[in-house]
């Protein structure tokens, strides 16, 4: 059976479908994968850093490619909003469509992780993974390579319950409300900052008050571009997303030359939204610039995107597995990282996240229903 987005994919029955958000779902899980191999292949050697200082901007957004957690929250706030607005969201519909998209695998995972760590497993500890909890630096039991992604779930869940509430704000009030929630987050992490910046990098980088301004540009992203408040060709769009990408890259080389991940100067307060704001112009650069396109390779580019939420949760399994053999090819640490990541890693994750969308994934996301009205908004 010849393999195709349209033979994979499940068409959402509320949002049209866009082509380039596909594109970025999977270019941000790729990233995910070469970040944590990359990561994990150099520190299987001894005395290797996690997060080394580059030299140039390309190896930067891969030794900080946890930066493709703010791509894929900017990205849920923006097609949420894409397809709701001017329409009336029935919540109820609303919640158990998210649910059905976002549970079963994580469900799964979850219940690898506790089942093959029993030592670790406490109704404490297991407790807050089930209840929009489970985000460090809060107490929850450590389930190995299963558990290490885990913690985006929570947050991306709380987006889901906050969404309804957000988006009657933005309908009602326009962007100007949204922006003060952005403004109210990032005061609120720079009075945590006076005190204990280290306390405040955690809450930027982990927590749903770190996150909470990345979904909301993704929300005002969509506004814009949904009502059409900016009118340009595909080709200045394309330029748009191009010098974005760039910019992102520079920032992430800074970041990296600055403390890097464990950095914990008070900037780190509002490092979330700058990262927002950057991907921002990439998604809505790219989305507008892909509208409207068709073709055997705009469909080739969206396949990892459709798998990209079971290649997200199981890819540092198979990262871990991999490292612990500490293959070397080359004998040259980037080289090898680079080798090992792109030939063994990425086809094993692929090939896994495949299986468990066609078998877990998507029998769910066929169960879900319309729940967008046609009464304007």
């Amino acid at each position: 059976m010849r393999l195709s987005t349209a033979r994979l994919a499940v068409p959402s029955r509320n949002v049209g479908y866009l082509p380039g958000v596909d594109h970025l779902r999977g270019a941000a899980a790729l990233l995910m994968v070469a970040y944590h191999s990359v990561q994990q292949v150099r520190m299987s050697d001894a005395g290797q850093r996690p997060f080394p200082e580059v030299a140039d901007p390309l190896r930067a957004l891969v030794v900080e490619g946890h930066t493709a957690v703010a791509l894929f929250m900017v990205l849920s706030g923006f097609i949420l909003t894409y397809g709701a607005d001017r329409r009336q969201l029935v919540v109820r519909g609303f919640l158990r469509n998210r649910a059905l998209r976002v549970l079963p695998m994580y469900l799964v995972v979850l219940a690898i992780g506790v089942l093959s760590h029993p030592g670790e497993f406490t109704i404490a500890g297991v407790l807050p993974y089930l209840t929009l909890l489970g985000t460090p630096p809060l107490p929850l039991a450590d389930l190995g390579a299963w558990s290490a992604v885990l913690w985006t779930v929570s947050v991306e869940l709380t987006f889901y319950l906050l969404f309804p509430f957000l988006l009657a704000m933005l309908q009602r009030g326009g962007v100007r409300s949204l922006l003060g929630i952005v403004l109210t987050a990032n005061v609120l992490r720079l009075l945590v900052a006076v005190d204990d910046p280290v306390a405040a990098r955690d809450l930027a980088y982990w927590t749903i008050v770190g996150r909470i301004d990345q979904f909301v540009l993704g929300m005002i992203g969509a506004w814009v571009l949904r009502r059409a408040m900016v009118r340009w060709s595909s080709a200045r769009w394309a330029l748009v997303a191009t010098a974005s990408s760039a910019a992102v890259m520079l920032a992430l080389w800074w970041f990296n030359a600055n403390g890097s991940f464990y950095g914990a100067a008070r900037w780190r307060a509002v490092w979330p939204v700058v990262e927002g704001l950057l991907w921002l112009g990439v998604v809505v650069g790219y989305v507008a610039a892909t509208a409207g396109r068709s073709g055997s390779i705009v469909r080739w580019l969206a396949l990892p995107g459709v798998v990209s939420y079971s290649l997200y949760l199981l890819h540092y399994p198979v990262v871990r597995a991999v490292a612990e053999r500490a293959w070397r090819p080359t004998g040259a640490l980037w080289i090898d990282a680079a080798v090992v990541s792109t030939f063994v890693v990425l086809p094993v994750a692929a090939a896994l996240a495949t299986l468990c969308y066609l078998t877990v994934e998507r029998p769910f996301m066929e169960r879900r229903g319309v729940y967008l009205s046609t009464d304007p908004a």
